[in-house]
């Protein structure tokens, strides 16, 4: 919802930088049917790109079709991001109104923005707080504490601007040993340091509202939280820690809400198996009609039996993050689809109105989370897996994981075994002094570094859409000393 109301420039420009980060490489019809603009407009979001980064970026290649851009690795994503949500005149204006500031004369001088420009920006604001819900008859914008702490978390995330959630230091420290405790206690969670941040910044920002605003839940909303055991630990690490960030019990289910919805890692897969079977059947199999759910995806979509624990990981995450309708702001990055994804998008868009329609449900559905399932689950709809095989595989999730592995399994010779070990950066398994024969490392896209590799060690870049490409590269490559031991 938010991104519909952010400038359109921005918003290219952010997705952009996005795909060229993680892949290196972009075709630039590709990016224009994407975004729904000329293959002009892209170019001259590069060049933008370009100006805007000129430390940042080590290599610019542009030619007719397509465009090359290597960062340097110094900066993260999240960093150059934000430096160009920052540009967007909403998200600045937005973030003022909704700290306190109403007098948009005032906004205007701060922003050094036109008599004119601020207009329009008010009506857009208006416009998306209509849409919320919120916008009440005195043009009073009034969101519901629930909606205004994720739209200010939101915010922060996104530009980095973090005026509605001033630092505190004990606060931080205490939020940040409230999620050690969930990861020791938890099947070895690994939280990534962007996932922490939120956890944190949203910590910060409940702590800081719960003197003056006050969250209301449901008497169904709190039953369903209670009996997971993810409220039982954060429940129980507060206490243990002696920890003074919830203010009330109210306070605890919101910190629940946070941690409920954040991705996070795991490099042992039985643990991680573990932890799935346990997540899956309190947030899935508790309740009759999100099973349903999920078997009209599988039956509708044509989901194969051989890619159900892939198709559960992924519907997973996104069932998580209605907890409590609060699913509409969480923040993550861009995705969008082609025009056959699209097709699917719109089928699985309308399996989830006519689920919430039967339910008489008011889940306000995030439709960039709905196109990031999309991606997933057109991978799953296109694809089916045969055989059982192994190698190394660095990934950036769990299920970028056993995807890979399910196509290695498939398509590398039956000489390849493929390690349990989940491994989340490179600089974890490209060693050698532990490995004295050759190998291969499989890598994917967003976390791969050139010229890593060594003559015991090929390392191959991989997305989820190359992985089939790359198995054959691999083949062809092993085959030669295989051939030439034969002869």
């Amino acid at each position: 919802m938010l991104e519909r109301y952010i400038e359109k420039n921005i918003f290219r420009q952010v997705y952009l930088c996005q795909q060229l980060y993680q892949k290196k490489e972009i075709e630039l019809q590709t990016m224009a049917e994407r975004l729904n603009v000329c293959t002009v407009t892209i170019t001259n979001d590069l060049e933008v790109l370009r100006e805007s980064f000129t430390r940042e970026i080590t290599t610019f290649e542009k030619n007719r079709n397509t465009c090359s851009i290597s960062f340097d690795p110094a900066y993260s994503l999240l960093e150059l991001t934000q430096r160009i949500y920052r540009r967007s005149d909403f998200l600045r204006v937005l973030n003022d109104y909704l700290i306190g500031n109403t007098h948009w004369s005032e906004i205007a001088e701060k922003e050094f923005l036109s008599t004119s420009k601020i207009y329009q920006i008010r009506a857009d604001i208006f416009a998306f707080a209509e849409e919320l819900g919120c916008l009440q008859q005195d043009r009073q914008i009034k969101p519901r504490e629930k909606d205004l702490r994720y739209l200010f978390l939101a915010i922060a995330r996104y530009t980095g601007d973090r005026s509605a959630i001033p630092f505190n230091k004990v606060v931080a420290a205490a939020a940040g040993k409230l999620i050690d405790y969930v990861e020791d206690h938890f099947f070895a969670r690994d939280y990534p340091t962007s996932e922490r941040e939120i956890i944190i910044l949203g910590i910060q920002l409940g702590t800081q509202r719960a003197r003056h605003s006050t969250l209301q839940f449901s008497e169904e909303e709190k039953a369903s939280a209670r009996q997971t055991p993810l409220f039982r630990l954060l429940q129980e690490g507060i206490k243990t820690l002696d920890s003074t960030i919830c203010a009330n019990e109210e306070e605890l289910f919101y910190v629940y809400s946070l941690f409920n919805a954040r991705n996070y890692l795991c490099n042992n897969l039985e643990l991680l198996q573990k932890d799935f079977e346990v997540v899956y059947q309190n947030h899935i199999q508790r309740y009759t009609e999100i099973e349903k759910l999920l078997q009209e995806l599988r039956s509708s979509l044509n989901i194969s039996p051989e890619n159900e624990l892939l198709l559960k990981k992924a519907f997973l995450p996104f069932i998580r993050s209605t907890w409590a309708d609060m699913q509409l702001f969480q923040p993550d990055l861009i995705y969008l689809l082609d025009k056959d994804q699209l097709e699917l998008y719109q089928t699985i868009q309308t399996i989830l109105d006519k689920w919430s329609a039967v339910g008489q449900t008011t889940i306000h559905w995030n439709t960039n989370l709905i196109r990031k399932m999309t991606l997933i689950l057109d991978l799953l709809h296109r694809t089916t897996f045969d055989e059982n095989i192994e190698l190394y595989i660095v990934a950036p999730s769990d299920f970028n994981f056993l995807y890979y592995r399910k196509q290695l399994e498939t398509l590398l010779d039956d000489h390849f075994v493929i390690s349990n070990m989940i491994y989340n950066t490179l600089d974890e398994v490209v060693d050698d002094v532990f490995f004295c024969s050759r190998r291969v490392i499989v890598c994917d896209t967003a976390l791969y570094q050139a010229d890593l590799g060594s003559e015991n060690t090929l390392i191959f870049p991989v997305s989820l859409k190359t992985i089939d490409e790359t198995c054959i590269a691999i083949n062809q490559i092993l085959r030669p000393s295989e051939k030439s031991l034969k002869g």
